[in-house]
């Protein structure tokens, strides 16, 4: 006698199964997604306040802007501050501190833009910064006379401070590029 094994009977057409181990799909793109808001939670400034990371990011524009100016015209454009004001000139030497030699930045209305005026305090390692027609950055530049690169150590280094709604942040000038990260 022959003996049949009935199939296995399916309750309410549904199949079920048992998990083998593993993680499913939506399960790992999940895991993803949380870590990433983390991350960019952790990683986005952190400490920094709205209002120092706005002045950061605009006086980082404004430099950028003398020195795609200089690039552009194939002369020599500056950037200068004093403590108390802050202003982009046209030349080199002398030119730095010449009201004549200002011009105005972006987004501003006066060639020479008050610091207190923008509730910040800004301070510079060297200043007047010079860029050449190719966009380097210099301490000094007189084409008849001394002219001094911007470099590696911390003599010729251009390092910008702002303090602003109580955070204090920094900007580097980058020797050969000019580059503002």
């Amino acid at each position: 006698m022959t003996r049949s094994i009935p199939p296995a009977r399916r309750q309410g057409g549904r199949r079920h199964h048992l998990r083998s181990g593993g993680f499913t799909l939506i399960e790992l793109i999940t895991v993803i997604i949380i870590l990433g808001i983390l991350s960019a939670a952790l990683f986005s400034g952190g400490n920094l306040s709205g209002q120092e990371q706005s002045r950061l990011a605009e006086v980082r524009a404004q430099i950028r802007y003398v020195q795609l100016r200089a690039m552009k015209t194939g002369s020599v454009y500056g950037f200068a501050c004093d403590g108390t004001n802050y202003w982009a000139f046209t030349g080199s030497g002398a030119n730095a501190t010449l009201a004549a030699a200002r011009l105005s930045l972006p987004g501003e209305t006066t060639p020479q833009v008050s610091v207190a005026g923008k509730s910040m305090t800004m301070a510079m390692t060297h200043s007047p910064i010079y860029f050449d027609g190719f966009g380097i950055p210099y301490t000094a530049y007189d084409p008849a006379g001394v002219t001094t690169k911007l470099g590696s150590t911390a003599a010729l280094t251009c390092t910008i401070t702002i303090t602003a709604g109580g955070n204090t942040g920094t900007l580097t000038i980058t020797p050969e590029t000019g580059h503002v990260p």
